[in-house]
């Protein structure tokens, strides 16, 4: 009865490893090797999807699934010396079928042992992969084109459920990205151009502003000369002022010098008529004498030889009074003449002072318009100070303003520059819309396993692909 219960478990063992080996032939690609790659034999699905019969495969290399230069490597001698050593592989990996198509598969490269632990067989569980590996390859060529900055390469929707949401989902990205770009690239010309414009209005400004500051600083220094002539002349004019007003006062004192000669005149004038005064009282004195001398000298006559020295004396006194008379005409006259002189003297001294008095008053004149002009000289000369400082700070600012148009034209050539290179750089995408030349670029994406390899081998893997 023991018997019978071991012979039962053994057979429900035998059934679960034999349902679970079934499983396994009806859903995956099962072939058999030697250790040295001779292949034993081959399930349904394996020939089914490589396309030969068991007999065209049975006993022959599993090299004739292979590329020939992947064959001839040290890298697929190395894969299978790993195997006949114990080492199992999985991976994904080319394979070439009966009309040398190019499929992938979803492989497990494992040895099977004997009872004392040696590789006897090596087992191959595999899954086609073919059309995964192609629509992810799609994938990956879109990711590619967008790298490249082609934005309206889209990729084909998958049968297989992650991989159409995948590529669905990329899809979208390059269309919004697409979008974003082609608003990018209208946004990059019109700041492209907008940058120009600055870019050329702040260079002529820059030169009408250089211009303007030379123009000014050139004023500023002839406003400055003129300044300086004009306080100049302001001075000159106050010191002519101030010579008029001394002439002014040298013609007041020469003009009362003229009054106190006229004053002289007057009295000279005066004393000349006493003077005259006095000569008539002696001409009268003299002319009694002579009659009082010539009485004495008829008396004496009269009185004879008694009165003889008396007669003498008479006829002296009256020649004395002769003398007296004769000198006091002559004195006369003189002084007459004198008095012409005098009264000519007076009225020429008094021409002189009417003169001068006009003098005087032209003078004065003189001196209030010089005082006008020395004033308004002043004024002018403070003015232009003032006008000069304005002048010299317009100058600063303006020099300011130049420095800073320098620095705008600058910033806006960067800005030009920035725009130019930012054009340059969104030129390279490609959007769906089109690009900057208004072409649209599509890229095919119906592409067999064959043209996304390399030698038959994937790019990302081509050290392990052809294991």
């Amino acid at each position: 009865m023991f018997f019978n219960a071991e012979r039962r478990r053994m057979a429900a063992n035998l059934a679960e490893k034999q349902a679970f080996m079934d499983v396994i032939d009806r859903t995956q690609a099962v072939i058999e090797f030697l250790p040295d790659g001779t292949i034993l034999t081959a399930n349904s699905n394996f020939l089914s999807a490589l396309g030969y019969e068991l007999h065209e495969i049975a006993g022959k290399h599993h090299s004739m699934f292979v590329e020939p230069a992947y064959v001839n490597s040290t890298e697929y001698a190395s894969f299978w010396a790993d195997l006949s050593a114990g080492k199992f592989f999985t991976d994904q990996f080319p394979r070439n079928t009966k009309t040398g198509a190019v499929i992938w598969i979803q492989a497990t490269y494992a040895p099977v042992f004997d009872a004392d632990g040696n590789v006897e067989k090596v087992i191959k569980l595999a899954t086609d992969v073919t059309q995964r590996r192609s629509d992810t390859d799609d994938i990956s060529n879109g990711l590619k084109e967008l790298a490249k900055g082609n934005l309206s390469h889209q990729v084909k929707t998958s049968a297989i459920k992650d991989i159409a949401i995948l590529g669905q989902s990329l899809n979208q990205a390059m269309e919004q990205l697409s979008n974003t770009i082609a608003t990018v690239k209208s946004v990059s010309a019109a700041v492209t151009t907008t940058a120009r414009e600055i870019n050329g209005s702040s260079t002529e400004l820059s030169k009408r502003t250089e211009s303007q500051a030379a123009t000014l600083e050139q004023t500023a220094a002839a406003i400055e000369e003129l300044t300086e002539t004009v306080r100049s002349a302001a001075a000159g004019a106050k010191q002519v002022a101030e010579i008029v007003s001394n002439a002014t006062t040298a013609a007041k004192g020469s003009s009362k010098v003229v009054q106190d000669a006229i004053t002289a005149m007057d009295h000279i004038q005066e004393s000349s008529d006493k003077i005259s005064q006095i000569i008539a009282v002696i001409d009268n004195i003299s002319f009694q004498t002579n009659l009082l001398a010539l009485n004495a000298g008829v008396e004496a006559a009269r009185a004879g030889e008694a009165g003889r020295g008396f007669a003498v004396v008479a006829s002296e006194v009256r020649a004395l009074a002769q003398r007296s008379t004769s000198a006091a005409g002559e004195i006369k006259g003189l002084i007459s003449e004198s008095s012409g002189h005098v009264a000519l003297g007076v009225e020429l001294v008094g021409q002189a002072g009417v003169e001068l008095g006009a003098i005087i008053e032209n003078v004065g004149t003189i001196s209030t318009h010089v005082s006008e002009i020395a004033q308004g000289a002043s004024a002018q000369a403070i003015t232009l100070e003032e006008i000069n400082q304005g002048v010299n700070q317009l100058d600063e600012v303006t020099q300011r303003n130049a420095a800073m148009v320098e620095e705008t034209t600058a910033v806006s050539l960067t800005l030009t520059n920035d725009a130019a290179e930012l054009t340059r750089q969104v030129d390279v995408f490609k959007v769906a819309t089109g690009d900057t030349a208004g072409n649209i670029v599509k890229i095919p994406t119906s592409q067999n396993a064959a043209q996304n390899t390399t030698d038959g081998r994937p790019l990302h893997r081509q050290a392990s692909a052809n294991r």
